[in-house]
């Protein structure tokens, strides 16, 4: 007697850089690729059990969040680590796991370098050198500085031990204030604005959620001093954007390195675009050469597991 096959959706327009792989690896799954949204519709009827899910920009977020009622899914795993548009109105209706951190290393080393970028004002020398101006000027030693990071998890932590090799001081803030190496302290999220004022640099990684959307607010920006920069590779919702534009056109706070908005693409009119003390990276703060790959794999080794009854990695939500 045959096995039951098991169907499997893919939503990922770059698909193709591992199909070969998917089938060799996977002969008793049945796989539907859907490249772009106007092929979801076609696809409905498909008996699929698993879905792939790779946000890209010719396939955004908004177009995955359709798995959400997808008929006889019992397994979503997202190639990213944000779910966000899976769970929205509350838990889905299927197993859900993510990639969080595949790309922790690459994305820590991204932050790493905007906070030098920063604290060596390189902002202001790009500037000079458009204009052919010649000015030299000084900064801050690193060593001692402190390192706020909103958001523990693995991304978080790589970013920590990346900062402590440059003798930063560096403070976690999590919903829970357990110790956990590198970090020299962590903190609950009720002293965020108590640590804000303590830091010289305040990086975002939470995934965004009710309780994180505008988590930095007036508050927390009126909290950090004059000197203290901020950086969100994280969500752009997470931040109070009239806030922080404010706060940084009147220099309320040194600087920004800005990932992720709520609006992105970032309209070529937005505010953020005129400052002078901002540094914009269009959402691919994490985007290593290879990202696709390397969430597809993990995607795979989870789907080894699921074939072999055992746990899958990563799970974030659903029974």
């Amino acid at each position: 007697m045959m096995a039951k096959r098991i169907g499997a959706l893919v939503l990922h327009e770059g698909a193709d850089q591992y199909l070969d792989e998917l089938h060799r690896r996977f002969p008793a799954v049945d796989f539907r690729i859907v490249r772009q949204p106007a092929g979801l519709a076609a696809a409905r009827d498909f008996p699929a059990a698993i879905a792939y899910s790779c946000v890209t920009d010719g396939f955004p977020r908004t177009e995955h969040g359709r798995l959400r009622d997808w008929p006889g899914l019992d397994w979503v795993h997202v190639g990213g680590s944000g779910f966000e548009h899976l769970v929205a109105g509350g838990p889905p209706g299927f197993l859900l796991t993510n990639g969080a951190g595949v790309l922790a290393s690459e994305l820590a080393q991204t932050l790493l370098g905007a906070l030098i970028a920063l604290n060596r004002g390189f902002i202001g020398a790009m500037r000079d050198q458009a204009a052919g101006r010649w000015r030299p000027s000084s900064f801050a030693a690193l060593g001692g500085q402190c390192l706020a990071i909103v958001g523990t998890g693995a991304i978080g932590t790589a970013f920590a031990t990346l900062a402590k090799s440059l003798d930063l001081r560096v403070i976690g803030v999590a919903r829970t204030a357990k110790s956990k190496a590198p970090f020299d302290r962590i903190v609950p999220l009720a002293e965020l604005e108590a640590v804000a004022a303590e830091a010289d640099y305040l990086s975002l990684n939470v995934r965004l959620t009710d309780r994180t959307r505008h988590l930095i607010d007036a508050g927390v920006l009126g909290a950090m001093r004059p000197s203290a920069f901020l950086l969100n590779a994280s969500r752009g919702a997470v931040v109070d954007e009239a806030a922080l534009l404010g706060a940084l056109a009147e220099r309320r706070i040194a600087g920004a390195y800005l990932d992720v908005f709520e609006t992105e693409p970032l309209p070529a009119a937005s505010p953020f675009r005129r400052l002078d003390n901002v540094l914009i990276t269009p959402h691919c703060s994490d985007r290593v050469a290879d990202w696709e790959l390397r969430h597809a794999r993990f995607f795979m080794a989870n789907l080894e597991r699921r074939l072999a009854g055992q746990a899958l990695l990563n799970r974030v939500a659903g029974d």
